[in-house]
């Protein structure tokens, strides 16, 4: 049966890697490892992974920080159908997944490519900001999987719950944290992306984080013409649910295109101003 590796990295996307039986895999934070971890903490070659007979093993590789399992370092330990262990400082969770699935997500992420392109020709047909707002919020929901999801365009003023597009469930107490979390993409000029919130120090304990049991959260600048127009916003309470480097390549393409359907807009109010005249 597979094996399912992600590395949780702080502030940063996770990232997700299939093993499969019959080959030794090498960890690290060296390029020559099959798996990179790239962390100062992790050393160049880390651990490695083997399955024999069915049981898949991890084991330290004489690496200087070591691998953890419940607080406790080990040299050599059998993994469990889920386990969670650290590496060097680096949070690793390990799942055994069967065939189909690691089929079923590969046929997905194959959907969700040719279904971010249909999205992006809708956005482009639009002539309505608000008509924009509703396919580009819908479109951003479904290709993150997400439980909630906002696209936020941003007014000089600078308070984002004036703003078009702001949703009234944000504006609750209860939500807090997630607008902490924009402003601070706003201020930065740079995406949010807590693939595991609990281990942020400061939203894991925003009251609004635990209340609505998020686990991961993004957040994603749209420029136009150099300034920051718009804010991505979605979040999951899933279980187990990490925005992945792969999450962060398709948002990255959906907000350059959301950026074109703008543009495109915003020419052609300015075609209509001139033919007013």
């Amino acid at each position: 049966m597979p094996l399912r590796i992600q590395l949780f990295y702080p502030e940063q996307p996770a990232q997700s890697h299939v093993l499969f039986e019959g080959k030794e895999y090498l960890l690290g934070r060296s390029e020559e490892c099959d798996i990179v971890i790239n962390e100062q903490q992790v050393s160049r070659f880390h651990a490695r992974i083997t399955s024999k007979n069915g049981v898949w093993e991890l084991h330290d590789h004489n690496s200087q920080n070591g691998c953890f399992s419940e607080g406790e370092r080990v040299r050599s330990i059998a993994l469990a159908q889920r386990a969670e262990l650290i590496l060097g400082g680096i949070k690793c969770r390990l799942e055994q997944v069967e065939h189909r699935q690691v089929t079923a997500e590969s046929s997905f992420s194959q959907w969700r490519n040719k279904y971010l392109s249909a999205a992006a020709e809708k956005m482009l047909q639009e002539s309505a900001l608000t008509d924009l707002l509703n396919s580009a919020t819908e479109t951003l929901s479904t290709i993150l999987s997400s439980d909630r999801a906002a696209v936020i365009f941003l007014d000089d003023e600078g308070d984002i719950c004036n703003c078009t597009g702001f949703p009234e469930w944000m504006a609750a107490e209860s939500f807090t944290g997630s607008r902490t979390a924009i402003r601070q993409t706003i201020t930065s000029g740079e995406p949010v992306i807590l693939s595991s919130v609990a281990d942020n120090p400061v939203l894991a304990k925003a009251t609004s984080i635990i209340h609505n049991s998020i686990q991961a959260l993004l957040c994603f600048p749209v420029f136009y013409q150099d300034q920051i127009v718009a804010v991505l916003y979605a979040d999951s309470g899933q279980e187990h649910r990490a925005f992945l480097d792969t999450d962060l390549v398709i948002v990255r393409s959906f907000a350059r295109q959301l950026s074109m359907a703008l543009q495109i807009q915003d020419i052609e109010q300015r075609l209509h101003r001139i033919q007013a005249m």
